[in-house]
């Protein structure tokens, strides 16, 4: 009696997105809606216009799972992708980092810079 269950692969799938992409609950749940990529892989076969949960269905299953039971997932979803070879198990012993994607603590020159840099100049030569 009550609400049916929520499929595994639904949930787990919204949690390690959410993970990944370092999403609330409920943008996790608005990116699924709007992702086709993101339905298929929770396990969706057919593009779906409604969510699939509530935000908080989201809290329950982090809390029943626990640091140990999302480790423990990550680990089946390792062992699933080297017994499906999908992952070589060599790609495991080294992580390679991309740099080029992390935020530079470079300024970028806006107009008000511009204008307050030539404004100190000009004051400097008139000195």
């Amino acid at each position: 009696v009550g609400a049916a269950a929520l499929p595994t692969r639904l949930m787990a799938g919204l949690l390690y997105l959410q993970h990944l992409h370092n999403l609330s609950d409920e943008m996790a749940l608005e990116q699924w809606l709007e992702s086709p990529y993101y339905q298929h892989f929770c396990g969706e076969t057919f593009f779906q216009h409604d969510f699939p949960c509530h935000p908080t269905s989201l809290v329950k299953w982090r809390k029943r799972l626990g640091e140990e039971g999302c480790e423990w997932l990550l680990t089946q979803t390792i062992q699933a992708g080297l017994k499906l070879k999908v992952i070589k198990p060599a790609s495991l012993k080294r992580v390679v980092v991309d740099t080029t994607v992390q935020e530079k603590n470079i300024t970028f020159p806006t107009d008000a810079k511009l204008y307050n840099k030539a404004r100190q100049q000009l004051t400097q030569v008139a000195k």
